[in-house]
């Protein structure tokens, strides 16, 4: 793992995930209000495919400027899943999300951190989308960014977000 990836984790890692859950949020986003709510829009399919479409431009991109380059997501993934993964059983352990939703939010807080850890990487290559923009500010301020508010991003998705905002809890 290269050291940018490694520094990104580091700092992830140490994120007051969901402590700041339920306190009050600006207007430039929709507040999910509760854990209900939240696991909801975590679950639902245009949160899904807003995410998906963030990570298949990212790769898209990554591998039109450097196809080289983009042969190495497959062991960048296979690297950093085990730690996340440990990670968020540690944290999730110690945190104030009901512990009967806890699994069902593991593989979308692991995506979303592998999706910031995918934009570190490729960084040099394509200027981060979604991951780092949007989601790790607020993951970093001990929130849940769980939903999208909006039209979701179409298939072939270019980067740019013209209509819409986050739900955040």
């Amino acid at each position: 793992m290269k050291s940018g990836v490694s520094a990104k984790l580091e700092t992830v890692f140490h994120f007051p995930l969901f402590q700041a859950v339920g306190e009050t949020l600006p207007a430039s986003v929709t507040s999910a209000g509760n854990w209900r709510v939240a696991t909801k829009e975590c679950n639902s399919r245009k949160w899904e495919n807003c995410r998906l479409m963030a990570r298949n431009a990212l790769q898209r991109f990554a591998e039109a400027r450097s196809w080289n380059r983009a042969q190495e997501w497959n062991n960048l993934a296979q690297e950093i899943r085990p730690l996340i993964i440990s990670f968020l059983k540690g944290s999730l352990s110690k945190s104030r999300v009901p512990e009967n939703l806890r699994a069902n939010l593991m593989d979308d807080l692991c995506w979303d951190i592998m999706g910031i850890c995918f934009e570190e990487e490729y960084r040099d290559v394509v200027l981060p989308l979604f991951y780092i923009p949007h989601l790790e500010p607020w993951y970093a301020l001990g929130h849940f960014p769980c939903g999208w508010d909006g039209e979701e991003f179409p298939v072939g998705w270019d980067g740019v977000i013209r209509n819409g905002h986050l739900i955040v809890y």
